[in-house]
């Protein structure tokens, strides 16, 4: 898009005057359009980066905690209690702690209000 710069001339009729102030204003709102959707695609190019490196994140975090609880029911059977049991109670543990959890964020979304 070269910009076309014309003499002034004393004799340019005020039509020709309104018609090019009207050619000018729709170019400059296009290229304003298009800046913006250029800077937009650009955001969203970067949120969506860390939104995966944050669920890349999670999901290492998620195996973390499975290893974790592998070792605490290994630990239980350590102690001389059957595997089954073992397995059994850690999850009944995480299950409640989980319950607790969510109990505790009901309440705090009721109070809220």
């Amino acid at each position: 898009m070269a910009l076309e710069i014309r003499p002034s001339r004393k004799e340019r009729s005020l039509k020709h005057v309104v018609s090019d102030l009207r050619t000018d204003a729709g170019l400059l709102v296009r290229q304003e359009i298009a800046l913006a959707k250029a800077e937009v695609k650009e955001k969203l190019a970067g949120v969506a980066k860390q939104g995966a490196m944050f669920g890349a994140a999670g999901l290492l975090a998620y195996a973390g905690l499975l290893v974790l609880f592998a070792a605490l029911i290994l630990g239980v059977v350590a102690l001389g209690v059957a595997a089954w049991l073992a397995a059994l109670a850690v999850g009944f543990v995480v299950l409640l702690g989980s319950f607790l959890i969510v109990q505790r964020a009901r309440h705090f979304h009721k109070t809220s209000r």
